[in-house]
């Protein structure tokens, strides 16, 4: 765990934004080589290990995930000015089933309790294709990205710090 204020500061945003946002912008890269960005609602493990997607099957970001098992998703607040992100780098993208889709759903309940939503039944995952799926991947990567302004005020830089999954954990 770091001292430095600053970055403590980043961490504490980074926090609040895992709390607060509810849909992450996840980008895959389509067979042309084209990227593509989906605003999906944010699903993770309580130890930040795992991204769950829920999803039509025959999506293009669905296709995309299957194919290269990669996708990068990045939470923010748009309504703050210079207030920074997380990036998360995905791994091992695939459709969950048997205890897989059970832990993905109970996850999924989870945020959608936090949302006022009601639970979705398992069956909803499990009609014939096309139809919805949950989809899982490993998290390989966290970086918190901020910018760095000058005495004007004005944008000189910016910053990517990788961070442990530990440290942006909500023990509260």
């Amino acid at each position: 765990m770091t001292s430095d204020p600053e970055q403590l500061a980043q961490i504490e945003l980074a926090r609040k934004l895992l709390k607060t946002v509810r849909h992450a912008a996840y980008a895959t890269i389509s067979e042309d080589g084209s990227p593509h960005n989906s605003p999906l609602m944010l699903i993770y493990n309580e130890d930040l290990t795992k991204l769950y997607i829920g999803s039509y099957s025959e999506s293009l970001h669905v296709k995309n995930l299957v194919r290269t098992g990669k996708a990068f998703a990045v939470l923010f607040d748009s309504f703050t000015k210079g207030q920074g992100g997380v990036y998360i780098i995905g791994i091992n993208a695939h459709e969950c089933n048997g205890d897989e889709l059970v832990e993905a759903l109970r996850v999924h309940n989870a945020v959608r309790a936090r949302h006022k939503s009601q639970p979705i039944d398992i069956s909803y995952y499990q009609t014939a294709k096309p139809s919805q799926r949950m989809y899982s991947m490993d998290i390989a990567k966290i970086e918190i990205y901020s910018i760095i302004r000058g005495d004007d005020g004005l944008v000189v830089s910016e910053a990517r710090v990788e961070v442990d999954a530990r440290e942006l954990k909500d023990d509260s």
